[in-house]
């Protein structure tokens, strides 16, 4: 009896542990899973801030070799010069003429500059710049200061502010916890939110990414604690620890746990909507503020599901940009525009339509081709269509840039740098791609009254379109003061709600069809393809 009883415990036993194997290891799995998840999240905030402080040290490098062929000293001239470029470049915020020892002589701003302490200057692979970490004595912000040594001349150097070499939110506003910090040499330059001194990371405590950059002594820390990673997770890890010892409920689990992130990833969301035929044209007027006449109008995305809500383009502008859905989705609004409006432009060759291009679209000349197969046959013709060059991401190569749009040009169309003075062109864009106009960013329209340099900011530009031949259109105009502030100074067109929102293309024929009288109305069928 004694030796039955034990064999029944003996059984018991075993199969409680043969019971616990699988669910351990669906425990350490989903535990992998959320790490691994969690790192590449942080790994890919990491590579996106450190690439944006590369990109902007290069952009102020750039400047810096253009300022030493004009810059000679602290003469008027050269003073003038400084705080030009200053006002265009966006990382830069002061350009100072040092002596041989460093100091500043002068800057951009008449003076020699607010009290600072600067460490020691490092080298960087090119030879004739350092980089030094800058503290301001009279306030508790940090900068680094980007000295060319010019030999035979005075050196320059660029001050970029913390601020301006950090992303403004990491994972969602630095949600549960999330940190980053900059440092250069190990010294923290800048951080979001504010966090410890120093770049180690508690790995017990810690999920953390440490990233150096391989062309500056900068590095990235991105981290967030292990504590959260259960929150943001929790259905993760509840589906999985409810599962039972039997295999194939694990499986079914697993399988009904994938199949419901997959359905509700954005990713694929946005990628189905794409191929549906969600994404659509809206079409933003562009009107000719002197005669009051339609000129054209720049092409938008918006996402319309089955339904018909629509999904607002914040939500999926970013999530195309960082997947590369960018460019299919391009080629997508190209085609839906020549369906919905093609028949309103064929008879008004004065009508364009612009479309935005952004840096992958330069890589190679494969734009061109892609152009002439939409519209080489269609009723919107090639000298009607604007091509927008976005600055929001650097384009790779601007000899090749230059190429591509020089011959998109021979092909008659016009192509613009759009939001200039916010992105990662500045000057060089100007000076190097030939382009044919400029867009204004609602930034500076909207500080026309507000902002005492936003005034200067766009006599600036202006001046610089006028000596540089090229047509100026303004953005986000939305009073009429703003209007014939614009009128005053020569901007003969612009965009924004003071004339019209964006409208859908059945809207935008009608708009069309009401101010302009000399050409036959579109086809009925176009409107209602809208």
């Amino acid at each position: 009896m004694r030796k039955s009883k034990a064999w029944w415990v003996g059984v018991v036993l075993g199969g409680v542990a043969i019971a616990c194997v699988p669910i351990l290891l669906v425990d350490y799995t989903l535990n992998a899973y959320v790490e691994r998840n969690a790192r590449n999240k942080l790994e890919l905030v990491a590579h996106s801030a450190l690439g944006l402080a590369e990109i902007r040290l290069e952009g102020a490098m750039a400047a810096l070799v253009d300022l030493s062929a004009v810059v000679e000293g602290c003469d008027q001239r050269s003073m003038e010069i400084m705080r030009r470029t200053a006002t265009v470049s966006i990382p830069i915020k002061e350009i100072a003429v040092l002596d041989d020892s460093g100091d500043t002589l002068c800057t951009n701003f008449g003076d020699g500059g607010e009290p600072r302490a600067i460490s020691r200057e490092l080298p960087l692979a090119d030879t004739r710049f350092e980089l030094a970490l800058v503290r301001f004595r009279d306030r508790n912000d940090r900068a680094l200061r980007l000295r060319l040594d010019r030999r035979n001349t005075k050196p320059l150097g660029a001050l970029i502010p913390a601020d301006f070499l950090v992303p403004d939110t990491v994972g969602g506003d630095f949600q549960d916890g999330r940190s980053l910090r900059l440092a250069l040499d190990s010294e923290i330059v800048a951080a979001r939110p504010v966090g410890d001194e120093g770049l180690s990371v508690d790995h017990m405590r810690t999920l953390g990414v440490v990233l150096k950059s391989e062309r500056f002594p900068i590095s990235v820390v991105v981290e967030r604690p292990r504590a959260t990673l259960g929150e943001e997770y929790r259905d993760v890890l509840t589906l999985g620890r409810l599962c039972s010892a039997l295999i194939t409920i694990l499986s079914f689990a697993i399988g009904a746990l994938y199949f419901r992130r997959n359905r509700n990833d954005p990713l694929v969301q946005f990628r189905e909507a794409i191929k549906n035929g969600e994404i659509v044209p809206f079409f933003q007027p562009t009107i000719d503020i002197k005669t009051g006449k339609l000129v054209g109008a720049e092409v938008l995305a918006r996402w319309r599901r089955p339904d018909g809500t629509m999904v607002s383009p914040a939500n999926f502008i970013p999530l195309a940009e960082r997947s590369g859905l960018i460019y299919p989705m391009t080629q997508a609004l190209m085609r839906r525009t020549v369906l919905e409006v093609g028949d309103a432009h064929v008879d008004r060759p004065h009508l364009n339509v612009a479309f935005n291009l952004y840096a992958g679209h330069f890589a190679n000349d494969s734009i061109i081709q892609e152009i002439q197969s939409i519209f080489g046959s269609s009723k919107i013709r090639l000298n009607q269509i604007v091509l927008e060059v976005t600055e929001r991401e650097p384009l790779p190569n601007l000899d090749l840039a230059r190429d591509i749009i020089g011959r998109l040009q021979k092909l008659g169309i016009r192509v613009a740098i759009d939001d200039v003075g916010t992105g990662h062109g500045g000057l060089s864009y100007l000076m190097k791609l030939g382009v044919d106009a400029i867009k204004i960013d609602k930034l500076f329209i909207d500080a026309i009254n507000t902002e005492r340099y936003s005034q200067t900011i766009i006599e600036t530009l202006l001046e610089l379109a006028r000596t540089m031949k090229m047509e100026v259109i303004a953005e986000g105009v939305e009073s009429f003061d703003q209007v014939e502030y614009l009128q005053r100074k020569g901007v003969n067109q612009a965009q924004g709600y003071v004339f019209a929102p964006a409208l859908p293309a059945s809207s935008y024929i009608a708009l069309i069809e009401a101010t302009d009288t000399s050409a036959p109305s579109a086809e009925p069928k176009a409107a209602a393809a809208a």
